[in-house]
């Protein structure tokens, strides 16, 4: 049984049990940055055939537009074993272990595609249902799977690094004037960002379609933003833990009938994971 702790990890450090993992796959700056400017980008994480995969089931699956092209799709774990495999994609989840420790949940699943002429998303905070100013530890991390080239021309994601220090929403100006910077990347990168930092997209000048994949993750204290009580047990008879842990069946919390006494090392290990 682990030794309950008292102490709390700093945000910006990453734990001994993590290390070697975080070594291994080559993402210590990639901690660094997320920690100080609130978003980073992992090159190459999957190799082209996974991309092109992941591509086609999304357009296969969603209802686009018909004028533009456009088009979203949530609830997605589930629905195709390509998105299991992005959601417990190692990288991500040793980079969701960094920033929200361990424990963390999958909080949702979504896919959008824009077309050329699809305005400007403005600025704003993932973290909306938080009042300001935000907890020095990150509650949410959004990994975004690039599966087209990401230019400012082709609508990439802008951010503003270090807003993620101010510990605040942006103002109304700010979010319609506060510039940021394109989250430039080739198709099979990862660009991560996490809740605090502002961020938004640039409007889609060109032709094509740009495709993502959304998984976002939480703090396990959260309440995730999607409920797949229906399809879990199957899917973590498939994935087994890592799966079970995305889905909140590894911790005490929101289990009825919980035997404090009898599962004493579930407790201790999910409040040990909370301050992690």
């Amino acid at each position: 049984m682990e030794v309950r702790r008292t102490d709390t990890v700093p945000p910006e450090e990453i734990t001994p049990e993590l290390l070697p993992t975080v070594e291994a796959l080559g993402l210590v700056e990639n901690c660094r940055q997320l920690a100080e400017e609130g978003w980073t980008v992992i090159k190459d994480a999957v190799d082209l055939a996974f991309v092109a995969r992941l591509r086609e089931k999304i357009l296969t699956s969603l209802t686009l537009d018909a004028n533009g092209g456009d088009g979203s799709e949530f609830m997605l774990l589930g629905k195709d074993p390509v998105y299991a495999e992005a959601a417990l994609h190692p990288a991500v989840r040793a980079m969701a272990e960094f920033s929200l420790g361990r424990g963390f949940l999958l909080g949702s699943l979504a896919a959008t595609v824009r077309a050329n002429g699809e305005p400007a998303l403005p600025l704003h905070a993932d973290q909306d249902m938080f009042p300001a100013p935000f907890p020095d530890h990150n509650m949410m991390l959004t990994a975004c799977w690039v599966l087209d080239e990401f230019t400012e021309a082709g609508g990439a994601t802008r951010v503003l690094p270090g807003s993620n220090q101010f510990r605040r929403h942006p103002s109304a100006e700010e979010s319609a004037n506060a510039g940021g910077v394109p989250m430039a990347s080739s198709a099979g990168s990862l660009a991560l960002w996490d809740g605090r930092v502002w961020h938004g997209n640039f409007p889609r000048t060109i032709d094509g379609q740009r495709v993502v994949l959304h998984a976002t993750y939480y703090r396990l204290l959260m309440r995730p933003g999607e409920d797949y009580s229906d399809v879990a047990e199957g899917l973590i008879d498939t994935y087994g833990q890592p799966m079970s842990q995305l889905l909140g069946r590894e911790d005490f919390l929101y289990k009825k009938h919980f035997d404090y006494a009898k599962g004493y090392d579930v407790f201790v290990r999910t409040v040990n994971n909370a301050k992690s």
